[in-house]
Formats: C-alpha cells, structure tokens, sequence
C-alpha cells in the first residue's frame, strides 16, 4: 500500500485493490493430520469463496524455509522466487503496482479465470 498512496488519485487505486484482492492469511493442519487433503480442501474451499465473491486475485505467503512451493502449486498457485514481485496494479487501476513477499517469505498466488 505504501506503493500506492504515492500514485496520483492514490485513494482510487488503494480502494480498488481492496476490493478486488484477498489475502489468504491462515490455513492450517495441525500435524497429526497432514496427508489427508484436509489443507487441500480447505484451500479449494477459500478459493471457491472468494471467486463467489468476485475477488480477482488470491495470494499468500509462507516462510521460505517451510519449503511449500510444491504443495501450492499442487493446488493451483504460482509461487514466485525469493525477491520477485507481481504486477497487481495495471489490470485493475492503469497503473503499475508490485506485489511482492516480506524478507524470509515467499509469496504465491492465483488470478480468478484467464486473466494471468
């Protein structure tokens, strides 16, 4: 968001993104559990949600160390390289605008349909 309120009109651009950009925060199971498609279903299900509510992008971010790349991808997500970002901005707003993961995280993500 930093990124945004330097752009002209910058309340548009940061409203928009809201709305139209979903953060999958926390899905988790616990490990007694894991191997069961228990996490798989819950993210099919967040997916499925969001689309319903006409978001257009999902992403998340999980500890580089974790090593998570393959499941997410798995179910569906790109996961981008340390250090690398995504352009959030210019589909929706006109204007380019970097999304990218906090140092030691990477980040992964999903665009709703064709849009790429």
């Amino acid at each position: 968001m930093s990124t945004v309120t330097q752009l002209p009109g910058h309340e548009q651009h940061a409203l928009v993104s809201m709305l139209k950009y979903a953060k999958i925060k926390a899905v988790a199971v616990g490990e007694e559990a894991r191997g069961r498609g228990i996490g798989a279903a819950l993210l099919k299900r967040c997916v499925q949600l969001y689309w319903q509510l006409d978001y257009m992008l999902l992403f998340g971010e999980f500890e580089t160390p974790r090593d998570l790349g393959p499941y997410y991808t798995r179910q569906g997500f790109t996961v981008l390289r340390p250090g690398q970002t995504i352009d959030v901005g210019t589909l929706l707003a006109g204007v380019p605008i970097q999304l990218g993961a906090g140092p030691g995280e990477t980040l992964f993500y999903r665009w709703r349909g064709r849009i790429r």
